[in-house]
């Protein structure tokens, strides 16, 4: 990633002039040119950066040698006073790789969730995908597609996709049910009063570009088609889900079926709806995190979302994402 979209991606964020911003920064020194650049276009915005570097190797070392003493209340303190936080990632966060003795681990579990309490108080938090060979190994592609594929999602007019993310939820104001039309005789109606739309356009999970709300738990009925569909490593085509009083109640496949009758209740709840705004994600590709901003696609997901206005606390986040129009309840496509 390049000085210049890393700008580009600096500037939608959203940072002003004058503000305090953390580059938190999940990678090792061979790869915290990355950081620095993210440095150099914030101060380049007028704000004020300052980097914390949670590497594994360096995590590792640290917390063998951290004591119960290390890292109290007034350590975390200092970080309530940011305005945003980048999260960049040239690895997965959090992991360490290696294992340690159960009280060390402990120590390390614990850092990390005060940490995190602290930063998701924050104005803004930013979470940035390096296109890197390791954040491919969760993506299920290779090296060289993953990278090709990220690279082209970042690369985007954001001020363009912000527009077109606004004017979408535009056309929801005021509408309090929707119906997904999908296959050539699928219907899922979706209950949305007293509920917001989120825009995500750089200042949320990247690569962005999506609209999206959390329906009413209890109200979302019918039945849903999807082409493809991508579950727990596996592929499936030509699926249909059943919804009855917000949660997933069968499947035209035995195996999706038995998956969620594993599940429990808050993993079955069908919590989001959302629409692709991302014009440069063309095609589905089995990475969530590209395939639900693919222009074009709808998204529904089961499990938590009461960090974004529901009410559904659980343990998973699961997004399906296909093709279908959207009617309100006046019967307007």
């Amino acid at each position: 990633m390049d000085k210049k979209m890393i700008s580009k991606i600096v500037k939608a964020s959203g940072i002003s002039s004058g503000e305090m911003i953390l580059i938190h920064f999940w990678g090792e020194d061979a790869d915290k040119e990355i950081a620095d650049n993210f440095m150099i276009a914030v101060a380049e915005m007028g704000a004020t950066p300052l980097l914390l570097q949670q590497s594994r190797s360096i995590n590792r070392e640290l917390f063998l040698a951290a004591k119960e003493s290390c890292f109290k209340e007034p350590y975390f303190d200092l970080f309530s006073k940011f305005d945003a936080v980048l999260d960049v990632f040239a690895y997965r966060p959090v992991i360490l790789g290696a294992e340690m003795d159960e009280d060390k681990f402990e120590l390390y579990r614990n850092y990390m969730a005060q940490l995190f309490s602290k930063l998701m108080n924050c104005k803004r938090f930013t979470q940035i995908r390096i296109p890197t060979a390791a954040n491919a190994e969760e993506s299920g592609l290779s090296p060289q597609e993953y990278i090709r594929r990220m690279e082209s999602a970042y690369d985007i007019d954001y001020p363009a996709v912000y527009e077109a993310c606004k004017q979408a939820k535009e056309r929801f104001q005021g509408v309090n049910k929707v119906l997904l039309c999908t296959g050539e005789d699928c219907g899922l109606s979706f209950e949305l009063t007293d509920r917001t739309w989120h825009i995500d356009a750089g200042d949320g999970d990247l690569p962005c570009g999506e609209i999206y709300i959390a329906p009413v738990e209890n109200k979302t009925q019918g039945a849903v088609y999807f082409e493809v569909f991508y579950l727990d490593g596996a592929v499936y085509e030509h699926v249909l889900l059943h919804i009855r009083d917000g949660e997933i109640s069968g499947s035209s496949h035995p195996e999706i079926t038995a998956f969620f009758e594993r599940q429990p209740k808050e993993n079955r709840v069908v919590c989001e709806l959302g629409f692709g705004m991302n014009p440069h994600v063309t095609d589905l590709c089995g990475y969530t995190v590209l395939d639900e901003k693919m222009c074009g696609t709808f998204h529904i997901a089961v499990g938590a979302n009461n960090m974004f206005g529901g009410t559904n606390a659980a343990s998973d986040h699961i997004d399906f994402v296909g093709h279908g129009t959207i009617k309100n309840i006046t019967g307007e496509q």
